[in-house]
């Protein structure tokens, strides 16, 4: 699975439920957070002020991130080094409140038998841990088996932070682990809200040649909705600057 599908998913939702949105496309830039996990806390203050700068010259509401790391890092981290003049939540949590509010319905039921992974930076960094699972809730058909290891005591995945990148047999065998974790609970599916868990749990599945398909919670949202299979209409996608 391609890690674009990600965003695809959330532009389609978004589509779908008439949000006014906008992306950046080539004029954005990295968050920062990998530099920061790093140490190389100078390039991260750097662009981080750019980011800070230019997001706040947009006159938006709302950011929302569909990457745990980036969400954790500007919500959080951002602050120490400049004021945001607006709300930052994940995508998920974005896609309860448009539920609640009337401007969403999923319809169609997804039976699926599913296991939620917890990203790091999602979870145990900025404490998001009820939404997930509230939005899992209110998807039709899914059946929702905890692993032993969720919420604050979830094993990490091994994707973030450099780690990848830099040892990647490591972020294997942590993978391979969690993988164990998600078999036991006899789910067919593994979902997560994170693109860096989306790749690195298929590492481990993909290792393991394991009997599990990796989703992110955005392609279940789709898939409630009927239309996973449609492409976003590009006519209405609009850049924010």
């Amino acid at each position: 699975n391609n890690v674009e599908e990600v965003g695809i998913n959330s532009t389609k939702i978004f589509e779908h439920a008439g949000v006014d949105f906008g992306i950046l496309g080539n004029k954005e830039k990295c968050c920062g957070s990998v530099l920061l996990r790093m140490g190389d806390r100078e390039s991260f203050e750097k662009i981080c002020g750019e980011n800070i700068e230019q997001f706040n010259g947009l006159g938006i509401k709302t950011l929302v991130s569909s990457c745990a790391g980036c969400l954790k890092t500007i919500k959080e981290d951002y602050k120490r080094v400049g004021k945001l003049d607006f709300e930052v939540k994940h995508t998920l949590e974005y896609i309860v409140d448009l539920i609640k509010s009337g401007k969403l319905e999923l319809k169609k039921p997804v039976n699926l038998k599913i296991t939620y992974h917890d990203p790091c930076h999602l979870g145990r960094h900025a404490g998001i841990f009820d939404a997930p699972r509230e939005l899992i809730s209110l998807i039709p058909g899914l059946e929702l088996v905890e692993m032993e290891r969720n919420r604050e005591n979830s094993r990490c995945c091994g994707a973030g932070g450099g780690l990848k990148a830099g040892f990647p047999d490591m972020q294997n065998a942590i993978s391979q682990k969690r993988i164990d974790d998600a078999l036991a609970t006899g789910a067919t599916e593994l979902v997560s809200a994170c693109p860096f868990c989306y790749q690195g749990l298929q590492v481990g599945i993909q290792a393991k040649d394991a009997n599990i398909n990796m989703r992110d919670i955005t392609e279940l949202v789709c898939m409630a909705l009927g239309d996973e299979d449609k492409k976003p209409n590009p006519e209405t996608e609009t850049d924010t600057e």
